[in-house]
């Protein structure tokens, strides 16, 4: 009886490493690495059906141009929404986007998975 539990339990301890390995890999296959922002909306580009972004945006800054904002190095986290409904939008909304990828430009683009508006 000594012999079969010794066996059971070094059977299943040289395969706990491997289940491990598997349910570890099983996760981060599914994960997307979904990154969450958070700003204000400065910029509606009809046209292009896209919106600029603006992360901790001042309210007298709504009526600068956004290259006057850019130009300025105030504020770090700005991105350009792509493929997106420019009429579900306006100015001055607080929105928090759901994306998987950005560009490494300033300021970086990306498509949006999800957006939901917080307040406008």
């Amino acid at each position: 009886m000594v012999q079969k539990n010794t066996i059971f339990k070094n059977t299943i301890l040289n395969k706990i490493p491997i289940l491990i390995f598997i349910c570890l890999f099983l996760l981060t296959s599914c994960n997307k690495d979904a990154e969450v922002f958070i700003g204000t909306v400065h910029t509606i580009d009809i046209e292009n059906k896209r919106l600029l972004v603006i992360s901790g945006l001042k309210e007298e800054d709504l009526k600068k141009s956004y290259k006057e904002l850019l130009n300025s190095s105030e504020y770090a986290k700005i991105i350009w929404v792509s493929k997106v409904s420019p009429s579900r939008f306006k100015q001055g909304d607080e929105i928090e986007i759901t994306y998987t990828a950005s560009d490494d430009s300033y300021p970086a683009q990306v498509t949006a998975k999800k957006i939901t508006k917080i307040s406008n």
